[in-house]
């Protein structure tokens, strides 16, 4: 594999990840560092490339999986940020955005639960759909999101349906 295939899935796939980047993180230059990053990713795996999987899945589940752990990251340092900041001036609240406060459920729940309620809620996939590209029964992708939608339910204060 030459870097001709790499720029071939770049110009194919780019603008979609970057849709998906930019949804899941809330801010175009971290969206567009991720970006980058899944193509640094797909260049290292090389001859690793699961060819039985298409491209976008296998592309979109990689700017999912990235973007999921960006948001633990950014978390993280809050947190420590928070810790060291305790008893200087408080910290300012959210701006109290939907998208804001799902980012942070986002974060805090595990990446198989958060994978499954993005593919739900953002991308309006199917639980068949999504247990065939995870490979997963329909009934744990209900499942899982049954717990995404307490958990969320529980942190927020929001009633989401899960969809059948």
């Amino acid at each position: 594999m030459g870097d001709v295939w790499i720029e071939d899935l770049y110009q194919r796939y780019g603008p979609a990840l970057l849709r998906r980047a930019r949804t899941l993180l809330g801010d175009e230059a971290a969206a567009w560092d991720a970006v980058q990053e899944v193509f640094v990713r797909a260049l290292q795996a090389g001859s690793h490339f699961r060819h039985e999987a298409a491209p976008m899945s296998w592309l979109y589940r990689i700017t999912t999986n990235h973007c999921l752990n960006r948001l633990r990251d950014r978390g993280r340092r809050a947190h420590l940020l928070r810790e060291q900041l305790s008893g200087a001036a408080a910290m300012p609240s959210p701006d109290g955005e939907l998208s804001v406060a799902m980012r942070e459920v986002l974060r805090l729940l595990p990446r198989e639960v958060s994978e499954i309620a993005i593919y739900s809620y953002v991308d309006r996939m199917g639980h068949d759909e999504i247990a065939s590209l995870l490979g997963l029964s329909p009934r744990t992708i209900r499942n899982r999101l049954r717990e995404f939608q307490t958990r969320a339910q529980s942190a927020l204060g929001l009633t989401l349906e899960v969809a059948s």
